[in-house]
């Protein structure tokens, strides 16, 4: 099983609470999505995206997958350590 820091769970906690508490996600969903982003951090080839390609701005094809979970890791910490921020930031401007 994939082990994260304390920042990153927090920074999950803080985006999964914000995205109940606005009803765009339901209690059951993360849930869902939690059981996936394990599966995605975990040692190994991606298991999510094999065979997924994705069209550059260029018009070039390229897959998806993206085979070192490290970099998986750091693409999801930096995704929601930006979603926190800028939660914590539209908050404190609404006090």
């Amino acid at each position: 099983m994939a082990t994260v820091t304390k920042k990153f769970r927090d920074d999950f906690e803080i985006w999964a609470g914000h995205r109940i508490a606005i009803g765009q996600w339901t209690q059951a969903e993360i849930a869902d999505f939690k059981a996936m982003l394990r599966t995605d951090l975990e040692p190994g080839p991606d298991r999510l995206r094999v065979g997924v390609k994705v069209i550059l701005a260029t018009g070039v094809e390229v897959l998806a997958a993206i085979d070192d979970h490290e970099e998986r890791y750091r693409l999801w910490a930096d995704f929601f350590a930006a979603e926190a921020e800028a939660i914590r930031h539209a908050v404190g401007e609404n006090r």
